[in-house]
């Protein structure tokens, strides 16, 4: 404890910088690796996992619906960015105006209904590259990474850890007990072996009509042009969280038994967690919940070029995690690029 009543955890080094407050060492990633050998550990990976292959800017940004339309301002009024949530109640509205007798009007909704499938396919392929081999990149220093943990959380809704994984296939995804339908494989089941868990859903994930969850698989033209053929022709959406607030994300979790399994595997994980490409903002605080509510005993976070001010904005953020969950879990920083992972 210092003298000013505040308690330094591992990792931390009283560095005073000139407001007085103390700053916390980074360590690099080697050195982490070697803190917790023999250790189980856990990895949680955030948007800069993904962020130099694929954009993240808002799916609905990419769509081509043109803000002021009747589309467009349905979204706005749902007051969400969630294109199968608008399409439901543009079902909804159809149903109504057919039992009006407005046949003509029920056509023109319907008519906007496939437009927003359509715009959703837009925004998947102006977003996101066709095929694993289209990043040009290699993927063993990527998989290489993940063959230091045993279970991986991902908030991430891409495909890049699902081709980084096609490396070695070491981790399975809770899929091993499906059979192959078509384009599809599954369903997921909670007893099988399942190593990655999708917090956040992902582009590749699908509900069935019983709300099991199967995920699209390449058939000859690549997962891509499995999803956007599922949502263009098929009518099915994938399921994936991108709500803005954490009250928001988490009302969609609980909504879906996937991802409420997933959500629930992270607060009963004891391993040792890592931390890789995310920020630990509020719109993520039902994530540091979890983790600073489960048995973890010490967390590892990742840090891009880190500064004392980005230092100090993250020291406080999990501090303030840590304080609500009541946590007595310690974290220490490391440089995340020291971890290589494209090299």
């Amino acid at each position: 404890m210092r003298d000013d009543g505040i308690a330094l955890g591992v990792g931390w080094t009283v560095l005073v910088d000139g407001l007085g407050v103390a700053m916390p060492s980074v360590i690099d990633f080697e050195e982490a690796l070697n803190r917790t050998d023999g250790e189980d550990r856990a990895l949680l990976i955030g948007n800069g996992f993904s962020a130099e292959y694929f954009s993240y800017a808002n799916l609905l940004d990419k769509s081509g619906l043109v803000p002021g339309t009747a589309i467009r301002t349905l979204f706005d009024t749902l007051g969400t960015v969630d294109f199968e949530a608008v399409v439901r109640a543009l079902e909804g509205a159809i149903v109504v105006e057919r039992a009006y007798g407005n046949d003509a009007h029920a056509a023109e909704i319907e008519a906007d209904a496939q437009k927003v499938r359509e715009a959703l396919v837009e925004a998947v392929n102006a977003t996101h590259p066709a095929h694993r081999e289209d990043l040009g990149v290699k993927y063993s220093s990527s998989s290489a990474f993940l063959s230091n943990f045993q279970t991986v959380f991902s908030l991430n809704y891409d495909l890049l850890l699902y081709w980084v994984n096609l490396e070695k296939s070491a981790l399975k995804d809770g899929f091993g007990l499906g059979k192959t339908n078509g384009a599809f494989h599954g369903p997921f089941r909670g007893d099988a072996y399942c190593h990655i868990y999708n917090l956040h859903g992902g582009l590749h994930l699908f509900q069935n009509p019983v709300g099991e969850i199967d995920k699209a698989i390449d058939c000859g033209s690549g997962v891509i042009a499995t999803i956007t053929d599922a949502i263009a022709k098929g009518r099915r959406f994938p399921v994936y969280v991108a709500e803005g607030s954490s009250m928001q994300k988490m009302r969609k979790i609980n909504s879906v038994s996937y991802l409420r399994h997933c959500y629930e595997m992270l607060v009963n994980n004891p391993a040792t967690m890592f931390v890789y490409g995310h920020s630990a903002d509020e719109n993520d605080a039902h994530i540091y919940r979890a983790i600073f509510g489960s048995d973890v005993k010490h967390l590892y976070f990742g840090v891009y070029r880190p500064d004392s001010a980005k230092l100090r904005s993250l020291a406080g953020l999990l501090a303030k995690h840590k304080l609500t969950s009541g946590s007595e879990a310690e974290y220490t920083f490391f440089d995340s690029e020291s971890a290589k992972i494209w090299a």
